[in-house]
């Protein structure tokens, strides 16, 4: 399938890349290479290939989420420059009308 100079400015135009005149011929090869390419590897069977997320084998090197340390209301509290119930009192931001 041979690619011609209108389907470049085409492209060229949905992508918004501005190509000069004496470029289209050049890019029109280079699309042609790497459409047949893509029909080369859409040839291969890779029925029995599993699925990757990634080239190389990582796994998740991240620690278990874990909740640690979740009663700390009343030291945490302590820290407040003012608190009443329980909660912490912020001076107010909202204006009232």
């Amino acid at each position: 399938m041979a690619t011609g100079p209108d389907t470049i400015k085409r492209i060229a135009n949905l992508a918004s890349l501005a190509i000069e005149e004496h470029e289209l011929e050049g890019f029109a090869k280079d699309l042609d290479m790497i459409i047949g390419y893509m029909e080369q590897l859409s040839q291969l069977d890779t029925g029995d290939v599993k699925p990757m997320e990634h080239v190389l084998p990582l796994q998740n090197v991240l620690r278990e989420d874990l909740a640690l340390n979740t009663d700390r209301r009343e030291e945490l509290i302590q820290c407040a420059p003012e608190a009443e119930d329980g909660c912490y009192v912020v001076p107010s931001v909202v204006e009232s009308i």
